[in-house]
């Protein structure tokens, strides 16, 4: 089953350094709308706006989208999901690092002898929040008790 995942249009938004609204205006739709799908709040967008969508950004529609075939294996081995308080601890770590960077507490962030821009520190910050998603699904599935998984 393929789900789309307005997470990763974003990421790949931010990769390629394009602003919402200019992604937007690409494709044709609302700064609003975009940001709507990409929130998750809109989770069924035509395949036309997806495709207006993936062509102002220079990729393949299949990129927004999860696959996970689901088998009767995997009913009863669900991955464990981040409630509030896994999404209240990673915001909370993301804003002290970069806190740290804005402040340049151990100095200025550089890449390729270049110091980080404002832009760079946004793409940083989204590759970070999904890095430590990850890891906190991989540290549950690894770390919970059989008895306590669903």
């Amino acid at each position: 089953m393929n789900r789309l995942n307005g997470e990763k249009i974003k990421n790949i938004r931010l990769f390629k350094r394009l602003g919402l609204n200019e992604t937007a205006k690409k494709a044709g739709i609302s700064g609003s709308y975009l940001s709507n799908i990409e929130k998750g709040i809109k989770t069924n967008p035509s395949t036309e706006t997806l495709q207006k969508i993936a062509d102002a950004l220079g990729v393949s529609v299949n990129e927004f989208f999860d696959s996970e075939n689901i088998s009767n294996d995997n009913i009863n081995n669900t991955k464990p999901e981040l409630n509030k308080r896994d999404l209240r601890d990673i915001a909370k770590d993301v804003d002290s690092i970069m806190d740290k960077l804005d402040k340049k507490e151990d100095g200025p962030t550089y890449y390729n002898d270049i110091e980080m821009k404002e832009d760079d520190k946004e793409l940083f910050r989204s590759a970070l929040e999904l890095a430590l998603k990850t890891i906190k699904v991989k540290n549950k599935e690894k770390y919970t008790p059989k008895k306590y998984r669903k």
